[in-house]
């Protein structure tokens, strides 16, 4: 791992699953390292992935699918609650234990994310509303900012962001690929 430039992808895997304590993720039982290797000993879940669930199957019933979906917004939410961003959503990162719960795992593109720089004024809302209809109300409008200002709340908004493209292809967010900055949106 270390030779393989992998160092931050593991710390932030190992920091995620020490600080988030759910039963939607997998358990981190403990972590060490020696001179080449990092290693993780994380809670062993038998059931297998979604990913094998959903090949052996090949279509879920309506009940099922629907625990399975409960069970992954849970999962997200609480990392999501952390202030973290997984990046990383598919159905081989869903392990299942062996009573069938899910478990979401692979945090090795995870990104915490600095929410306490958020201010109410970072964000408003404009109005798209037609000529004529209700033009005596107020609508808040952002702002003109000049390079300078903006400059300063890019670097202040920064850490609130991800700009990395990563993710599997096949299942990677619009808001990853579009290089504008995304956030938690990315996991949904």
């Amino acid at each position: 791992m270390l030779r393989r430039g992998q160092v931050e992808h593991v710390k932030a895997e190992r920091n995620l699953l020490a600080e988030v304590d759910s039963n939607c993720i997998v358990k981190l039982y403990c972590s060490f390292q020696d001179d080449e290797y990092l290693y993780l000993i994380m809670e062993y879940l038998p059931g297998g992935d979604m990913m094998t669930l959903l090949m052996r199957k090949d279509t879920l019933t309506e009940d099922d699918a629907r625990f399975y979906v409960a069970e992954t917004v849970l999962a997200i939410e609480s990392i999501h609650k952390h202030n973290y961003i997984h990046r990383d959503i598919k159905p081989d990162n869903l392990l299942l234990d062996r009573y069938g719960h899910l478990r979401l795992s692979d945090f090795g593109l995870c990104k915490p994310l600095d929410c306490s720089t958020i201010q109410e004024g970072d964000f408003s809302v404009t109005s798209n509303k037609p000529n004529g209809a209700n033009q005596g109300e107020e609508c808040p409008v952002a702002p003109k900012r000049t390079q300078q200002e903006q400059l300063q709340h890019w670097q202040k908004n920064r850490r609130m962001l991800a700009y990395s493209t990563v993710g599997t292809p096949d299942y990677i967010a619009p808001e990853v690929l579009l290089k504008k900055g995304y956030g938690v949106e990315c996991d949904w």
